[in-house]
């Protein structure tokens, strides 16, 4: 099995010079609470979660989700918050399957969680990529199955980091999990 460890945040949403430019009209018209309200400038990307559908079909891959979304993931739909129903809908969408979430460690390293799931789970992962915004605490254990949606991986929240997946990430994210 091909295994996409998901981060969530800086994967299929995140920061871009466009939607800074709009947090601030809409901040200086005092518009920003209403489309708060109605609109979520951080939410779940559509087109990203095209780009990701089409990595799963060139690969087969299944998703693991080592996002801090993935707490009570697979609780019944009616208990989920409105942003893991708001993904769940889309990764549906697009017939993307979740099967699993890293576990929760104490010491919160992404990296190890990671590990601890393949661990787990090695005698079925053939092989595995990880797709996210930030390297530092994963970089040392998977340096190249990591597939970086952001410049350098160091993330401060400034709007000029443009992160998120992007086409270019298809090619990394396919040679890696078809690398056997």
């Amino acid at each position: 099995m091909k295994i996409i460890f998901l981060d969530i945040d800086g994967v299929l949403n995140g920061y871009s010079r466009f939607t800074g430019f709009c947090y601030k009209i809409l901040s200086k018209l005092h518009l920003l609470k209403f489309v708060k309200r109605h609109y979520d400038l951080f939410g779940i990307r559509t087109h990203k979660v095209k780009i990701l559908s089409k990595i799963v079909k060139k690969t087969g891959a299944k998703i693991v989700i080592s996002s801090s979304w993935r707490g009570g993931w697979f609780q019944p739909y009616e208990k989920k918050s409105d942003r893991q129903k708001e993904l769940q809908d889309k990764l549906e969408k697009y017939n993307i399957k979740v099967i699993g979430i890293t576990p929760r460690l104490s010491s919160g390293e992404r990296g190890l969680e990671i590990k601890q799931w393949l661990e787990e789970y090695n005698d079925i992962v053939d092989s595995f990529v990880i797709l996210d915004d930030e390297k530092f605490d994963i970089e040392q254990y998977y340096q190249k199955e990591l597939v970086l949606t952001s410049r350098d991986g160091n993330i401060t929240g400034a709007w000029y980091e443009n992160t998120g997946l992007k086409r270019k990430h298809i090619k990394q994210a396919v040679n890696i999990l078809n690398k056997n």
